[in-house]
């Protein structure tokens, strides 16, 4: 089936009433459900000079939730938008305006998944810390919050 602008744009407008998507995702949709290029293109430069799909804000939104939903670092959430179809230029502004607080965010999620917990050796511990990273945090961020938060190796009676 090939589709015609106008059945491209109902297509992207019953998509985008249930989610936001990039503008990246909604060409390949249109494109894998029988639209020309030409024409996934040009319904797609109309909804974004209609602001009805805009990329910026979108990373903006996803930044936002990623932080403070789903408590995920930056450096994952921004291979996560570029994956999307964003470019990095777009993904960094939006990153810059998004006054997330990363700190707050890593301290939050160590708090919930490792708060109670007592480490019995290194192991573990840089388990936890590796488990961190691929949420997208840095090493040095992730010391930092485990000194203040005075997560570290339980020596027990040792001494």
């Amino acid at each position: 089936m090939h589709m015609d602008i106008e059945q491209a744009k109902k297509f992207v407008a019953k998509r985008l009433g249930f989610k936001a998507y990039t503008c990246q995702e909604i060409y390949r949709k249109l494109v894998q459900n029988g639209c020309e290029k030409e024409i996934a293109e040009r319904t797609i430069a109309e909804f974004c000079s209609a602001g009805i799909l805009d990329d910026h804000e979108y990373a903006k939104m996803y930044i936002h939730d990623a932080l403070n939903i789903e408590l995920k670092g930056m450096y994952r959430i921004r291979q996560e938008l570029v994956a999307k179809g964003i470019s990095p230029g777009i993904v960094e502004k939006a990153a810059e305006e998004a006054e997330a607080n990363e700190e707050e965010s890593l301290e939050k999620y160590v708090s919930i998944r490792f708060g109670d917990t007592r480490f019995l050796d290194f192991k573990e511990l840089e388990k936890a810390k590796m488990h961190l990273v691929r949420r997208g945090y840095s090493i040095y961020d992730i010391n930092k919050c485990f000194k203040k938060l005075d997560i570290c190796v339980d020596r027990g009676d040792m001494d």
